[in-house]
């Protein structure tokens, strides 16, 4: 048995400025990420963070249409190492997290708002920005405009059949 655990998915660099919160705190501190996965993110952080606390990292740079952590504009994660890398009195971190849910929009991990997966692209949305098809499909912004791109025709037909879970 190797003394390390194997990562699921391979680590791409990339590093883009971000803001992250902690769960239950108002203010976000600005960092960068120094790289990601699809299912994971690192980042810099000024303050000491513990495995299993949650965080949101939003990113600065939003661009939908483009590959990357840079997708979507908010993630909610879990903490999942974190270790110094400088000394006292300015220590410096860097912490690996695990992506629970990603958005289009702001994601707020006070649990107060409903929220729910997008059927298409899986973003994690509040209810009321959701946008539902014909046969009550659930579709983020971005994801609705694709959808309403479609001709009605048999392609329509599949896409929402797939969409509703019946692709058999």
């Amino acid at each position: 048995m190797p003394p390390y655990v194997e990562r699921i998915y391979p680590r791409s660099a990339s590093e883009a400025p971000i803001k992250y919160s902690v769960a239950n705190a108002s203010a976000y501190r600005c960092s960068r990420t120094l790289n990601s996965s699809p299912g994971g993110l690192c980042f810099e952080t000024d303050q000491r963070l513990v495995p299993e606390e949650e965080v949101c990292v939003v990113m600065d740079n939003y661009k939908p249409d483009q590959p990357g952590p840079e997708r979507y504009r908010s993630y909610l994660t879990r903490i999942r190492w974190a270790k110094s890398i400088s000394p006292s009195p300015n220590e410096r971190f860097i912490a690996g997290t695990q992506i629970v849910a990603c958005s289009h929009e702001v994601l707020i991990s006070t649990g107060e708002e409903r929220c729910h997966v997008c059927d298409l692209c899986g973003a994690l949305m509040q209810e009321c920005l959701l946008h539902g098809t014909k046969d009550n499909a659930q579709l983020c912004g971005p994801c609705h405009q694709h959808y309403c791109a479609i001709p009605d025709g048999k392609i329509s037909e599949c896409v929402e059949r797939f969409l509703i879970g019946n692709v058999v």
